[in-house]
């Protein structure tokens, strides 16, 4: 037993039914244990944005926020593929946090149950249950767990959601049944659309797989990853009008904003690359390992392919490459210009579960302890650390490294009470005159709130941000209206970017009251 053994194929694929059930299973159990305190968790600025045009759209059937009690056009909250869902999600079951959540929670099921399947078809079972057991397992940060990333309402799951569907039906199509290229297009399309950032990275990813296919000389295969990518491509605005047709005539112009891809997307910073780096220590390695050994694996997998073999080995080889080029260059991005947030790192931990899980089935000999023991006390028999005793070693250290720290993130999270949004909104709600103007850029509580309140315009939010991400000491041009507000709210985000600073430091305003992170001012009055 002094060997590794690399994943191969079962009869996952003759067994059809049997994946679905297990699959069935995986998206069961993901929703009811992430039912369990769904409120708990500290509700984040930005889901405030995407519940707040969601309630406005079953309250007032306007799709977009409000600013001092009149419509206003939307701006930071998520997609509409995303908040439409939420909206329904509130028609359904009532206005709340966690009915928000819950379209998320839902779509981190279904992608967890997606990845099962597909892992299955690309690998085999053992692999496919490993690869929910790495996303769920080995997730050292929080932001990079996709039960934990689920249980908010954000946009992450639903576009993965949709990425993961599109490469199911890719798979069926690169098979055999071409007509599922279709549905493989709109599900990209979606997915592009949810999240706006998806689109690069999944260009680079049919770019990969149609560059391996054309190497294979699977001209099918080439020719159905191109026009499915183009059909994807040219369908976006169509597929964007039909989410939009139930609010159709109900949204305002947007105002534009300059810059934002300046403070995400493009930060060549060295302080950023630090941070980016210090994050990917913290809980991207075993994302980094799998990426690398699938990356070894399929050069050799492709120089040893027969261009006469059979196309389902071509066709695994096929999605496999479209996966990698996907998390490879998410990966990437991140680790180079991305600002470095853990967050943004998710996707490509998301997508690289399968090659992390792949990788640690290869080292354990398919998931055996016995197999690891061994090979971790060989070397004290043989004073000889081999190939199999190595691996032995970086299973346990992977593990070791990260499965704590998991399971600490999954103790605090699914026991916390941050509660002091609602608590402080119940306030403002039932202590305040009912016409009066509340000054507060917390946009969780833009959501709870019955009264009205101001906040500054978007294109401050790039300025915070250069602040907060960049460190750059920006000059901020913002203050409350002339007339001043009767209260203002200051919570992590006005603090953390000294947002009030000045309004604070007129004497306007004295503080009435302090809840969590919140501090609530009252206006003088002279």
């Amino acid at each position: 037993m002094n060997h590794i053994t690399s994943a191969g194929r079962t009869d996952a694929v003759g067994r059809p039914l049997s994946t679905v059930r297990a699959a069935l299973l995986i998206a069961a159990a993901t929703l009811l244990i992430g039912l369990w305190n769904l409120e708990g968790p500290e509700f984040w600025w930005d889901e405030g944005w995407t519940l707040s045009v969601a309630r406005n759209v079953v309250e007032r059937g306007h799709y977009g926020r409000l600013l001092d009690g009149q419509p206003a056009p939307g701006g930071l909250e998520a997609s509409p593929v995303v908040t439409l869902p939420v909206a329904l999600s509130f028609q359904v079951f009532g206005v709340g946090l966690w009915q928000g959540r819950l379209v998320s929670l839902a779509a981190a099921a279904a992608a967890l149950a997606l990845m099962f399947v597909l892992a299955a078809r690309l690998y085999d079972r053992r692999v496919a249950w490993g690869t929910p057991g790495a996303l769920l397992l080995l997730t050292a940060h929080p932001q990079l767990n996709a039960l934990l990333t689920g249980r908010q309402a954000l946009g992450e799951m639903p576009m993965l959601l949709f990425l993961m569907g599109g490469y199911l039906c890719l798979d069926a199509a690169v098979r055999g049944r071409a007509f599922w290229i279709a549905p493989a297009a709109l599900l990209w399309a979606l997915a592009s659309l949810a999240k706006a950032q998806t689109l690069p990275f999944w260009v680079v990813s049919m770019a990969g797989a149609t560059g391996v296919a054309l190497l294979m000389h699977r001209w099918r295969a080439a020719a159905l990853v191109a026009g499915g990518a183009l059909l994807a491509y040219l369908a976006r605005p169509w597929v964007l009008q039909i989410v939009m047709l139930p609010v159709t005539g109900r949204t305002l112009p947007g105002t534009p904003v300059s810059g934002i891809y300046d403070v995400t997307a493009f930060v060549p910073n060295l302080s950023n690359r630090l941070f980016a780096l210090q994050m990917i220590l913290i809980g991207g390695i075993p994302t980094l390992i799998g990426l690398g050994y699938a990356a070894w694996r399929l050069l050799k997998d492709v120089r040893a392919t027969n261009p006469a073999s059979d196309d389902d080995r071509g066709a695994r080889i096929v999605l496999r490459a479209a996966l990698l080029a996907l998390a490879g260059s998410w990966f990437a991005w991140f680790a180079l210009l991305s600002v470095g947030v853990p967050r943004y790192l998710f996707p490509a931990t998301f997508v690289a579960g399968m090659f992390t899980a792949a990788l640690v089935h290869d080292l354990t000999n398919g998931f055996r302890p016995a197999f690891v023991v061994e090979g971790l006390v060989a070397p004290l028999r043989t004073r000889r650390l081999t190939q199999w005793s190595a691996g032995a070693w970086l299973a346990m250290l992977l593990a070791a490294t990260t499965a704590p720290l998991t399971m600490l993130s999954y103790w605090q999270h699914f026991t916390a009470d941050e509660r002091a949004a609602v608590r402080v909104a119940a306030f403002l709600n039932t202590q305040t005159p009912p016409d009066a103007l509340i000054e507060t850029y917390e946009s969780e509580l833009h959501f709870l709130l019955d009264r009205r309140y101001h906040y500054p315009p978007d294109q401050t939010h790039v300025e915070l941000n250069r602040r907060s991400l960049l460190g750059q000491d920006t000059p901020v041009a913002y203050e409350p209206p002339a007339v001043y507000p009767s209260y203002l709210v200051v919570g992590r985000f006005a603090a953390g970017n000294r947002l009030y600073d000045t309004a604070l430091a007129s004497g306007a305003f004295r503080e009435v009251m302090q809840d969590g992170r919140y501090t609530v001012y009252e206006r003088v009055r002279k």
